[in-house]
């Protein structure tokens, strides 16, 4: 088990800097394109209908891209009242479990569903770019895979957890690594 969580902390960690670097570069790609945009609508009075739609195109991209790295690094919304109140209690283990359980399940209905939605899309196409909204929606399938692959890490980390206690250091709504490197 030690060389699975291993591999998958490397993989994990590769995947999701490659998709924060993407993000990040759809931000800035986001940025100037607005920027053209309101150029030339304010300035100039003239606009582009394409704009809109590339600016709303890129920041799903990015979010779906920055969503494996939030999950990683447990920056996705929790219940802090109900979290602080169980936080060193030992029957977090078995909740947290649970909950990471819950998480990677749905994770792969996403996926499931997201493929279906791209392929079925692929005869539509965007109004001003044209473009399929297969190539649109296929960052559904890609952003639910990275985030299952993070949650599939730490659902082996909590269940390393309950077979060697202490083994892997993981925090339940929070960042996992491995003890001792």
């Amino acid at each position: 088990m030690d060389a699975v969580i291993r591999t998958l902390d490397v993989v994990n960690r590769t995947l999701t800097r490659v998709a924060g670097y993407a993000a990040t570069a759809l931000l800035f790609g986001m940025l100037g394109v607005v920027i053209v945009h309101v150029f030339y609508r304010y300035v100039l009075g003239d606009s582009f209908g394409w704009t809109e739609e590339l600016s709303r195109t890129m920041m799903v991209w990015m979010a779906f891209l920055y969503f494996p790295t939030a999950h990683r690094y447990g920056m996705n919304v929790s219940l802090d009242i109900f979290v602080a109140a169980i936080q060193h209690h030992p029957i977090m283990r078995y909740v947290g479990l649970l909950i990471e359980l819950a998480v990677f399940i749905m994770l792969c209905g996403a996926i499931w569903l997201g493929y279906g939605l791209m392929s079925r899309a692929g005869s539509s196409f965007t109004l001003s770019l044209r473009l399929p909204l297969s190539y649109v929606y296929a960052i559904m399938p890609i952003g639910f895979t990275l985030v299952a692959l993070v949650s599939f890490e730490r659902l082996l980390r909590l269940i390393g957890n309950l077979i060697h206690p202490g083994r892997y250091s993981v925090n339940v709504f929070g960042s996992s690594t491995a003890a001792g490197g």
